[in-house]
């Protein structure tokens, strides 16, 4: 769709705001993928992560007490280190979705996305018009505060740089995910791993065909919504231990070009672990 914004102002606006990394990666057909805090809620984390070659910092406001002071904070971190500040919200709200995006986030991930009309809903949220219904906020850390853009040209960039995905996680949410996908606005389609599984019947069983089949369901209907120029994506949130399903998944579904890579907690764990056990061996030794 061609644009009524000045090629000028349109210029500047793509100059001026924070591109979104994992949304540039997924357009180049690469697998972003996000470190997650649980226990880390250091301004310095985005830093460590993007150090460590990671796409996205994740913040898990749906199961994890971070105050959005501090999401904020990571969140501007992580734009002016150039990784991408992704929020999972709480519930699937337009308070939760408009109020994360104006702290910083460039990335929101809604759960419990069961219908066209949640779906209809996170897009009001998180779009500006005519795509959606979000409430002008131009002078935030994503438009590095300016105030020499039009609200048009603003909008259109901003609009193109967010990065919309409701999960799909629920019986109702796959039965749906066509029409789901289909809605104008809709980024990526974020399967949560762990509760699709429990909602299936079949926790933790992600070798199993119901799984699989789930699985390429969605990524089915992301590639039936990329029509006309538009791009749906697929993330995965849950199979960190398992990269070799995340392999391949990703040589199987082309949509699927997302994946939480791993937490503060559980990587620290596994390093503390491997070095302490190193020096009670050398301890034992020397006994």
């Amino acid at each position: 769709m061609s644009s009524s914004v000045p090629p000028d102002q349109l210029a500047l606006a793509r100059e001026t705001v924070r591109p979104n990394l994992v949304k540039s990666l997924m357009r180049q057909n690469r697998l972003a993928h996000s470190f997650g805090l649980r226990v880390a809620f250091s301004t310095e984390m985005p830093l460590v992560a993007k150090r460590a070659g990671y796409s996205a910092v994740l913040m898990n406001l749906e199961h994890m007490a971070m105050s959005m002071e501090t999401m904020k904070d990571i969140a501007v971190s992580c734009l002016n280190v150039g990784i991408t500040p992704t929020v999972v919200v709480p519930t699937c709200s337009q308070e939760w979705i408009s109020r994360c995006l104006d702290s910083g986030a460039q990335a929101v991930i809604v759960p419990h996305v069961n219908t066209v009309e949640q779906a209809k809903m996170c897009v009001d949220a998180s779009k500006f018009p005519p795509l959606g219904h979000r409430s002008v906020t131009m002078v935030t850390a994503m438009t590095q505060y300016t105030t020499q853009l039009s609200y048009a040209a603003i909008a259109e960039v901003v609009n193109d740089e967010v990065l919309t995905m409701p999960m799909i996680e629920t019986k109702e949410g796959v039965e749906n995910v066509e029409a789901i996908a289909a809605v104008p606005g809709i980024d990526a389609l974020f399967i949560g791993c762990a509760d699709l599984c429990m909602e299936l019947g079949i926790p933790g069983q992600y070798d199993s065909e119901l799984f699989h089949s789930t699985v390429a369901k969605i990524a089915g209907a992301a590639e039936k919504a990329s029509v006309d120029g538009r791009k749906v994506f697929v993330g995965l949130g849950g199979l960190e231990p398992r990269p070799d399903l995340l392999e391949e998944f990703a040589k199987r579904h082309a949509p699927f070009r997302f994946a939480m890579a791993g937490r503060d907690l559980a990587l620290l764990l596994a390093g503390m672990s491997k070095q302490a056990a190193s020096m009670n061996e050398i301890s034992t030794r020397l006994q």
